[in-house]
């Protein structure tokens, strides 16, 4: 625990070392968007015993009714939002050492006091409910024992808007003990506030409530803690805060001006450590009550200290009052001023200093989330004189507001103020509520329309309007709450005020705080930073689409290609829902032809099984949900209708539920792009063809080659044969073969020989010109006759040349032979 600083400060938090970001993720992300785009109100349950870190379970209480709250019960895929209400460690000894040992106030130990997560419900049975991830930390509920601190927690149906519009004015059912106080949104896509106000003002932890005590003024009473015994209690009721609850808090119904109610507290429940629910200590963030005599209540605590209540009861005095006195007398008085007036508080209680102590202020921490304490109830046995009044009671402390969404827009108001302590007349004011606490998990930018208010209540007021006469302690101000924003958000204001201390006024135009003090100032702009509730947009649903082919080639004469669209959704998102596959345009003179496969992977599952007729030009296929990590692939055939030759690009897409759509059933599309890629095109090209031209001449005659050629036994004969691709294609292992004319014989040498020391025969001449009627012999590279490594051979059998000839490639093979 690490105490608040007294005052606005602008910082940063970055919170504590977090798991990774992938497996927060994981535990925070359900199903975005799937109760779309009409507000719907949280459901609240108290939890039961202990659901313990690492665990997946919850035991709940019976579910919250009431106008602010919805009804709608958990059920599996449902977001859950699960936050330590109370709890901690404090010392209850009756001295200055309640609390935290030291000063009269706070805790030892916080234990899991405010830690909240959200999780994903995959089970309910009964009261049980089974989440998919387990817990990051231990939620507790038990009473109050004779040494032990209260402890609750709460678990909260967080409804997932896909977007949302706000209007009005919208609240949190209060804080009662075992729910409420907390309001949580969750929008994947934009939040528009429309001008609305979420009010979470007084809904925190509750005042502490008045009663008819009795007066022990004279006996220098300095109780921190003690049993509530009615008229002989020895101070006013503490109020409410995270280590625990009073047995009284303030409620509606005045009965002889008092105003306190049973806190609902069940049978052994003791409210805080030894059932010691009065006088001045302030245990946590809840204000102490004013000790006896008529001592002010202690203002509730957030961020903010709360104040501390007004001084014991005294006698009003003027000044020639005061000038009569004995000097015994006036030694033991205060001075007192109103602008230019002095005056006196003399004798009665004797004006001490033992208001309820200021709840403790705790420095922000994005992991804990932290209602406003409430204040401390003051001192009071005469609110009779003004019986239809409400008197005393301290006020509650502002609640928690946590927004969580892909944007917001628009202007809107967002309070979590302390309540104002309740007036005394002749007895003591109660205690300001401290602010609550806001928490925007947004995207960076401004949100200029955005107001927000976390300001600690005021102290309730002593003496006149009700009575005049006495100096009676007047409440202290509430603390300051938070304003916690993700980081690169601001807002257009951010109030986080500590309340005013509340005034004493014993004769008309006469005031003075009479002891009491203001609240500390809370933290505003702070920079929210926990992992474990990561944005929406790392929860939604990311798909990504790729398409291939497995005839990337084809020919003007082929009539069928074959392509796989895969639709993947990343790791670590939510699912995806009616997901359609879809080829939305096929190329010219492609049409569907049928489904070759449909792979599911990764827990993929076909919900709705739609497939595309045969001739279709734009293919879809539906309907899938594909879970973080999975994958669907489609793949099918398609007829072709003599395509030209080109490259044909061919786009893909999935459409699926919009987790962000401003509609019941608006969709988002993932596509595939083909100008990114290449893994998905079909070339079609005009077949290869290779026509042969074949010429003859007699070299020994010296004739120019021919198509017709002849000579006398012993001459020599060139035979040369012209080929050219003038498809679109290469010829694959395109061979070429002629056989040796009868009464002849193959010149294996005929082009001389390879040079030393291999000294191989050259029988064929291989040339780039196409040779044509009347030239003579090519230029070109000699070939060995035998059947090697190069590309021809020559044989008594005949040659034979082989290659790969690309589109548009040609040239001439030659060889020579004897007429014999």
């Amino acid at each position: 625990m690490r105490l608040a600083r007294p005052a606005l400060l602008i910082v940063a938090l970055w919170g504590l070392l977090l798991p990774s970001l992938a497996a927060a993720q994981s535990a925070a992300c359900a199903l975005p968007g799937r109760d779309g785009p009409t507000y719907v109100r949280n459901t609240y349950y108290p939890g039961s015993g202990t659901a313990s870190a690492a665990g997946r379970t919850l035991n709940l209480g019976t579910l919250r009714g009431g106008t602010d709250a919805a009804s709608a019960p958990l059920t599996p895929g449902d977001l859950v939002f699960i936050i330590q209400m109370q709890d901690g460690v404090l010392n209850n000894s009756n001295s200055v050492a309640y609390g935290n040992g030291s000063t009269g106030r706070g805790v030892t130990d916080l234990r899991d006091a405010g830690h909240y997560e959200f999780g994903v419900v995959t089970a309910v049975s009964g009261s049980v409910v089974t989440l998919r991830d387990p817990l990051r930390y231990t939620y507790e509920s038990g009473p109050a024992t004779a040494s032990a601190a209260r402890r609750s927690f709460q678990v909260l149906r967080v409804p997932q808007h896909s977007a949302l519009t706000l209007g009005g004015t919208v609240r949190p059912p209060a804080w009662n003990g075992e729910t409420g106080g907390v309001v949580v949104f969750d929008v994947a896509g934009t939040l528009n506030l429309g001008g609305a106000t979420v009010d979470a003002s007084a809904a925190g932890y509750r005042g502490g409530g008045s009663f008819v005590g009795g007066s022990l003024t004279g006996q220098n009473i300095q109780d921190y803690a003690a049993l509530y015994t009615t008229t002989t209690s020895r101070g006013a009721m503490k109020a409410e805060g995270y280590a625990g609850t009073p047995t009284l808090v303030r409620g509606t119904a005045v009965t002889g001006g008092y105003t306190g109610t049973p806190s609902g507290l069940a049978a052994g429940d003791l409210g805080y450590p030894g059932g010691l629910t009065v006088a001045r200590g302030a245990p946590g963030n809840a204000g102490g009550g004013g000790t006896q005599h008529n001592a002010g209540g202690g203002g509730g605590g957030n961020v903010g200290t709360g104040g501390t209540g007004g001084w014991s009861y005294g006698v009003y005095r003027t000044q020639a009052q005061y000038d009569a006195l004995a000097a015994n007398v006036k030694a033991a008085c205060r001075t007192l001023t109103s602008g230019t007036t002095t005056y006196y508080s003399c004798q009665g209680d004797g004006s001490r200093d033992v208001g309820g102590l200021g709840g403790q202020g705790l420095a922000p921490d994005a992991t804990r989330l932290f209602a406003g304490g409430g204040g401390g109830a003051g001192d009071s046995n005469n609110a009779a004189d003004a019986a239809t009044t409400a008197q005393g009671s301290g006020g509650a402390g502002g609640g928690v507001i946590f927004i969580r969404a892909g944007g917001v827009t628009g202007s809107g108001t967002l309070l979590a103020n302390g309540q104002a302590g309740e007036p005394g007349g002749r007895d003591a004011g109660g205690g300001g509520g401290a602010g609550g606490t806001v928490a925007l998990d947004i995207p960076a930018g401004a949100v200029s329309g955005l107001n927000v208010q976390v300001r600690g209540g005021a102290g309730g007021t002593s003496g006149l309007p009700l009575r005049a006469g006495e100096t009676q302690g007047p409440g202290a101000g509430g603390g300051g709450g938070a304003v916690l924003l993700a980081q690169g958000v601001t807002v257009g204001s951010a109030d986080v005020s500590g309340g005013a201390a509340g005034l004493n006024s014993p004769a008309a135009g006469l005031s003075n705080s009479y002891g009491s003090r203001a609240g500390a100032g809370g933290n505003g702009q702070l920079v929210y930073a926990n992992d474990t509730a990561p944005l929406p947009g790392l929860c939604t649903p990311a798909l990504t689409v790729t398409k291939t082919t497995a005839t990337p080639t084809r020919f003007t004469t082929s009539t069928a290609a074959t392509y796989t669209i895969t639709v993947s959704n990343a790791a670590g998102r939510s699912e995806a829902t009616d997901v359609t596959v879809q080829d939305p345009a096929l190329p010219a003179g492609f049409t569907f032809a049928r489904t070759q496969a449909v792979t599911l992977d990764g827990g993929a599952t076909r919900t709705v099984v739609t497939d595309p007729t045969p001739g279709s030009a734009a293919p879809a296929w539906g309907t899938f949900t594909l879970p973080a990590g999975a994958s669907v692939s489609v793949t099918f055939d398609v007829t072709l209708a003599s395509p030209a030759p080109a490259t044909y690009q061919n786009a893909a897409q999935a459409s699926y539920l919009d987790p962000a759509r401003t509609s019941a059933a608006g969709t988002a599309t993932a596509t595939f792009d083909p100008l990114g890629s290449g893994a998905e095109d079909v070339t079609v090209f005009s077949p290869p063809r290779v026509p042969l031209q074949k010429w003859v001449r007699n070299v020994t005659r010296a004739t120019p080659f021919g198509t017709q050629g002849g000579g006398q036994p012993g001459d020599i004969l060139e035979y040369c044969i012209a080929f050219r691709n003038d498809g679109g294609y290469v010829a694959t292992n395109f061979t070429l073969r002629d056989t040796i004319p009868a009464n002849s014989l193959a010149l294996p040498a005929a082009y001389g020989t390879s040079p030393a020391p291999e000294g191989a025969p050259l029988g064929v001449r291989l040339s780039a010109q196409q040779v044509q009627s009347g030239e003579s012999t090519p230029a070109g590279t000699d070939l060995t006759a035998a059947a090697d490594a190069d590309a021809a051979s020559l044989s008594a059998s005949g040659l034979t040349y082989t290659t790969n000839l690309a589109a548009g490639a040609g040239g001439s093979v030659c060889f020579r032979t004897q007429v014999r």
